[in-house]
């Protein structure tokens, strides 16, 4: 008896941490991708007074606008993207990023790339500030002078 206790018993603690480990999936995010466009892209979310983002279905699309950026009011947390490339680019430099209050609530977000060939991504990467670092005293030195 004690032994099927015992069993029972890790069996329901394995139950209960495996449900534990899995994450909620986020909201899906379409991004397409139209033929000739090439560039930086911005997705810029949890704008106030910008208009909601599109949904198809249960997931959620944009299209990429010449101009390369779209701004609205939809926050996603957490989005699982995919791409409709329907250019001769590809998708490089990806990132996402989410904003959040002191105490921790989402209240903005942003999702860049650039879409392109590597060589045009390089030479894209490369026009970026990439200085970063903290100035040395010599550096002040000079600029007090």
């Amino acid at each position: 008896m004690i032994r099927k206790l015992a069993l029972l018993f890790v069996c329901a603690f394995l139950v209960l941490a495996s449900a534990c480990t899995k994450r909620a999936s986020g909201p899906t995010l379409v991004v397409e991708i139209p033929a000739g466009f090439s560039g930086n892209f911005l997705l810029e979310m949890g704008v106030k007074d910008a208009p909601p983002l599109e949904k198809q279905g249960e997931a959620y699309a944009v299209t990429v606008p010449r101009t390369g950026k779209i701004v609205t009011s939809t926050l996603l947390w957490q989005p699982r993207v995919t791409f409709k490339n329907a250019t001769d680019g590809a998708v490089w430099g990806y990132s996402q990023s989410t904003f959040k209050t002191g105490d921790g609530i989402p209240v903005g977000g942003k999702i860049e790339f650039f879409v392109g060939t590597r060589k045009e991504y390089e030479a894209e990467e490369s026009k970026k500030n990439h200085s970063g670092g903290f100035a040395t005293s010599g550096d002040l030195a000079a600029a007090i002078v």
